[in-house]
């Protein structure tokens, strides 16, 4: 097993001297380490180290493309150093310059606000015009000094020969909002007529609104794509099995040990372990119809309906719909599945009573599924739940997604709009 690099390691790099690394910026397990590192010049700089020999080949000759292009189209971009492989820690090694944030970064919240929003469009649109198209548009990838947007990451870079015309422009502009999905509409609608200035184009308002429609279909196409593979373990969501129990969990919420723990406790009792940090928790039974099958067949169908639980839960969320956090989701082969989700104060289901949030929340509700193009497959008042003041989707399973503004989405939305206005009102 090669060595990994460590904090205060000095490995001798050919061309560059000796690379001093300080701190571990940021680590994915397996795949790649970043450090802050000093040259022998004592000049600050990003050494970014991608483990494996092969397997991290591709990624590393991308990212590499990528930040010379960015270097050469002369937009703000750190500055190569060095690109090769380095044997002490059989890794293939990419350094570049230190740029340190002036101004807090990222944006908190959806809403980035009209400054940060404004810098990263005015950012976009000298990318166009040099003929660069950043297609991971994560916050995380730009970094703000000097009243500019320096981008870091260049894994995902493409150049075209000349300025990006109007239509592939629009289309990546589309794409950075499908990403954002919680920016509201109106700073879209604002975005929109600024791109437009910037590049020196007359929008019409036909135009804004075919954006808009097209832009609806996009967030839920990325928000499912995202969540179909947060399903089968990417990046925060590993999955993992214990005894006859698969648990796929959100690790910046709770440790393996944590859902492990909770998926054996559901199991035996159907409540969540008496801890501190479970009080801030709720678990949720989703019924199984299919328990009546076979053995031989329950446990893949469970697997596969768990999977399904989870992938909604995050799209709904993603894309900025009342539902509760998901942070785990638990099934047996048995044919029984728990989704765990961050618990809402003075949350009720609607089947257990308290005060209904009346037709305005349903209105609201209803609004935001039919413009991203969800309908209920089955309508049974214990998948709502209420505070009060809004309704919430506490089971994501009876959801099905169609197209924006299709015929038969639209008549059955009629049918959503005058279920959840009874199930709303005072009882």
């Amino acid at each position: 097993m090669p060595r990994l690099p460590q904090t205060g390691d000095r490995p001798e790099i050919p061309g560059l001297g000796t690379l001093a690394l300080e701190d571990c910026l940021h680590e994915y397990p397996g795949k790649r380490r970043i450090f802050r590192a000093r040259l022998p010049d004592d000049r600050a700089v990003v050494a970014k180290f991608y483990l494996g020999r092969i397997a991290q080949w591709a990624e590393w000759r991308r990212g590499t493309r990528g930040a010379r292009r960015l270097e050469a189209a002369g937009v703000p971009a750190p500055a190569v150093h060095h690109a090769g492989y380095c044997p002490q820690y059989r890794a293939w090694l990419l350094v570049l310059d230190l740029v340190e944030a002036d101004t807090p970064w990222p944006p908190p919240g959806g809403d980035p606000g009209h400054e940060a929003h404004a810098r990263l469009l005015a950012t976009l649109a000298e990318h166009h015009r040099a003929g660069i198209m950043q297609n991971d548009l994560n916050w995380l990838n730009f970094i703000p000094r000097d009243g500019k947007l320096y981008a870091i990451d260049g894994d995902r870079v493409r150049r075209r020969a000349g300025a990006l015309g109007r239509g592939p422009a629009l289309r990546h502009l589309q794409r950075l909002y499908a990403s954002k999905t919680r920016v509201p509409e109106a700073r879209i609608r604002e975005g929109f007529r600024l791109y437009h200035e910037l590049r020196g184009w007359d929008p019409t308002e036909a135009e804004l609104e075919r954006f808009l429609r097209t832009l609806r279909h996009a967030r839920v196409r990325h928000a499912r794509r995202v969540a179909h593979r947060a399903a089968r373990g990417w990046k925060h969501y590993p999955r993992f099995r214990s005894a006859d129990l698969g648990v796929i969990h959100d690790r910046r919420r709770l440790t393996r040990e944590q859902a492990g723990e909770i998926a054996r406790q559901l199991y035996a009792t159907g409540k969540l372990p008496e801890t501190v940090a479970n009080n801030e928790l709720g678990a949720r039974r989703i019924d199984a119809p299919w328990q009546t099958l076979p053995a031989l067949l329950r446990p893949a169908l469970t697997r596969r309906t768990a999977r399904r639980v989870w992938s909604h839960a995050l799209t709904l969320r993603r894309l900025g719909l009342a539902v509760p956090r998901p942070v785990a989701v638990v099934a047996a082969d048995c044919g029984m599945i728990w989704l765990v989700q961050e618990a809402i104060p003075d949350m009720h289901p609607l089947t257990v009573g308290g005060q209904p949030p009346g037709p305005e929340a349903a209105e609201t509700l209803w609004a935001s599924l039919r413009d991203y193009g969800i309908r209920f497959r089955g309508r049974d008042p214990r998948m709502l739940g209420s505070d009060g003041h809004a309704l919430w989707i506490l089971d994501p399973l009876p959801l099905a997604f169609a197209r924006p503004g299709g015929r038969g989405l639209l008549r059955a939305a009629q049918r959503d709009r005058e279920w959840l206005r009874q199930v709303s009102e005072a009882r």
